[in-house]
């Protein structure tokens, strides 16, 4: 549609705006924060950050034990998937009960996901014991909208995570561009004015870093976030979605974006959010060289807050471009 005539599929996704994003409530994590699951993504990601795992270093830190990497927080909610038929629910974990956002347009024939933006709010770091609870409410759907992926709509809905006393963890707004594959990826003939682009940040620059991007470090990425949707192991069934190949899902982007700046600031940064926005894939044989340069600073208490520009890019273009807020005691 296009923003042109009604539409009455968005219509009814629209009714649920504010609204839980399942009719079945609330979901609890399948288990407590816990130290394989952490010790699976840091091998996984190759992040040797020693608050993870190490309980004597640990314990000498701001954080006084082990914690478990910030990105993993979505990780921890993931449902239990049932393999069989996964491909078929769209890479849906589990069958949908009841009517959901999710669920009107994948009836619809807009199977298809992909996961375009987050940002994440981390309110407090997890500890081993922890189990979560996440509730999530539908902030918005576009027009429908013509890609090279095929007709869809952009989904957008926030996430609460909270823990066993009710006390808020995190917070993440979440955006997946939901497609009919195959469609016509015809764009509307309205002109669009570019959004004008902020000047780059100007402080201090962060070594850079490049991820050697094999189908060993994607499926790794997919599987350690408890990820089973094919594109992200399955090279058919993604190039049937238009892929060209596999490509690493946005929970392990966000995992290497917040790696690479705790590589830089050190064990005592405590990430406060990551916000990215995804462009071009992550597929293997295509290297990826994360930058970042510090764009402002100030101080809070006795803590410094860095904000950091960063950037994921590869030859096929930018693959994620945001903005990283970490807190470092001043002393």
């Amino acid at each position: 549609m296009n923003g042109e005539g009604s539409d009455p599929l968005r219509e009814r996704v629209e009714a649920w705006i504010g609204r839980p994003m399942s009719s079945s409530g609330p979901s609890l994590a399948p288990d407590a924060v816990n130290l394989p699951m952490i010790r699976h993504w840091v091998d996984a990601l190759d992040d040797r950050n020693p608050v993870y795992l190490d309980e004597a270093f640990a314990a000498t830190t701001r954080f006084g034990g082990i914690v478990a990497p910030p990105a993993m927080l979505q990780t921890w909610t993931m449902a239990r998937p049932l393999i069989e038929g996964i491909a078929e629910r769209g890479g849906a974990p589990v069958g949908v009960t009841g009517e959901s956002p999710i669920a009107i347009l994948a009836d619809a024939g807009f199977t298809g996901t992909l996961a375009t933006n987050s940002e994440i709010e981390f309110v407090r770091y997890l500890r081993l014991g922890d189990r979560l609870e996440t509730s999530a409410a539908l902030e918005s759907i576009s027009d429908r909208k013509g890609t090279a992926l095929g007709q869809g709509y952009f989904v957008t809905w926030i996430n609460t995570y909270a823990d066993a006393q009710g006390e808020v963890v995190g917070r993440q707004r979440f955006r997946i561009f939901k497609f009919a594959p195959g469609t016509s990826g015809e764009r509307s003939s309205s002109a669009k004015t570019p959004k004008p682009q902020p000047a780059p940040p100007t402080g201090e620059a962060l070594p850079s870093f490049e991820l050697d991007v094999t189908p060993t470090v994607v499926v790794a990425g997919a599987i350690a976030s408890r990820d089973f949707m094919p594109v992200h192991h399955d090279r058919d069934y993604a190039q049937v979605q238009g892929a060209p190949d596999i490509f690493m899902n946005i929970l392990t982007t966000n995992g290497y974006v917040a790696r690479y700046i705790t590589d830089w600031a050190g064990p005592e940064a405590m990430l406060r959010s990551i916000a990215i926005r995804l462009g071009g894939p992550a597929v293997p044989g295509y290297a990826l060289r994360f930058t970042g340069r510090v764009a402002g600073e100030h101080l809070e208490g006795d803590e410094r807050i860095i904000e950091v520009a960063v950037r994921a890019a590869n030859e096929l273009g930018d693959h994620a471009t945001g903005t990283v807020t970490l807190a470092l005691p001043t002393t």
